[in-house]
């Protein structure tokens, strides 16, 4: 845990302790299964905090102040640089990406990983030659929490009038990695696309299938009126689409 030095991350801290309950931290600690300290504030309290701080600091101090909250290894804390990081009042997405690629390796959970996305997709949309980078030293990293941010921080490519293709070549090179998260996030991804675009969801699935786990199969096609016929072709369950 930092040094709890500045007067800025003492405030911000002050300011989510006062959400903090014993009880709510206890369920937090023992979902989450990672070990750290839990204040038990909820997502709209952490949000509440980061607004403020927002409002009040300058664009540096901003950047400065999520790199001191990510130290102290605080849940709340940590939640809540995505929260800051996301804001367009920070307007140096090139800051913000240089940021989210150092703190990547600490990366130990969904909810910490995920918090960062929505600031990760303003990189991204900002400066597209950053997916590159994402291809060059994320996608083979030996953290599966880093690879799999490969795909959450690039689902906003899943969207209509996007090119989803480069998302999905590094999806197809993840089939074969079983790691659950891995798993859940490749049929995120088809999921999203399949909003759309479910032909293109159905080709993926032909192709990979059958060496996805089941239940990422079933998340892809969760949205596709008419995959209970895809999945009988796979010779997989219909009940799976239900």
């Amino acid at each position: 845990m930092v040094e709890l030095e500045g007067p800025m991350l003492k405030a911000f801290l002050a300011d989510l302790q006062q959400y903090a309950d014993p009880a709510v931290a206890e369920g937090q600690k023992n979902y989450h299964k990672v070990e750290r300290i839990y204040l038990g504030a909820r997502v709209p309290q952490v949000t509440r905090v980061a607004r403020q701080a927002v409002s009040t600091l300058t664009e540096d101090q901003l950047l400065d102040l999520c790199d001191q909250l990510w130290q102290t290894n605080i849940h709340e804390a940590m939640v809540a640089v995505g929260k800051i990081l996301e804001r367009k009042e920070i307007r140096n997405t090139r800051a913000i990406w240089t940021l989210i690629d150092r703190i990547k390796e600490d990366l130990d959970s969904w909810a910490i990983a995920d918090h960062l996305a929505h600031a990760a997709f303003r990189c991204l949309e900002d400066h597209p030659s950053l997916l590159d980078e994402i291809e060059k030293s994320w996608l083979h990293h030996p953290s599966f929490w880093v690879r799999r941010a490969s795909l959450v921080y690039t689902l906003f490519l899943a969207k209509k009038g996007r090119d989803p293709e480069r998302p999905l070549g590094w999806a197809a090179g993840m089939v074969d990695d079983h790691e659950w998260f891995i798993q859940k996030a490749i049929g995120w991804w088809l999921r999203e696309l399949s909003r759309h675009n479910p032909g293109r969801v159905r080709a993926f699935l032909a192709e990979y299938h059958d060496r996805m786990k089941p239940f990422a199969v079933r998340e892809a096609g969760r949205l596709i009126d008419d995959c209970g016929i895809s999945f009988q072709l796979m010779n997989l369950p219909i009940a799976i689409v239900a």
